[in-house]
C-alpha cells in the first residue's frame, strides 16, 4: 500500500487548516523560523498516510473529513 510521509507543526489555539506543513522536518522548521508567532504552533511532528490509489488520496485531501492532523 503506497504511504504519503509529511511533517506538520500543529497550531495549538485556531483551526487545523493553520498548521504548517512540509515534506521535511527542516522545511517545518524554516517555516517556523518565518512566523511571527512560533509560540502558537506545537513541535513537529512526523506523520504517515497509507492509501489505496491516487483516487483514494485525493478523496482523503478533498473531502469534507481531510485534514492534516
Amino acid at each position: 500500500m503506497p504511504k504519503l510521509t509529511y511533517w506538520v507543526a500543529p497550531i495549538k489555539y485556531d483551526s487545523d487548516r493553520y498548521s504548517i506543513i512540509g515534506k521535511t522536518r527542516k522545511s517545518v522548521l524554516e517555516q517556523l523560523d518565518q512566523t511571527d508567532s512560533p509560540e502558537r504552533y506545537e513541535a513537529p511532528v512526523k506523520k504517515e498516510l497509507y492509501y489505496r490509489d491516487a483516487f483514494n488520496l485525493f478523496e482523503w485531501v478533498s473531502g469534507e473529513g481531510g485534514s492534516r492532523s
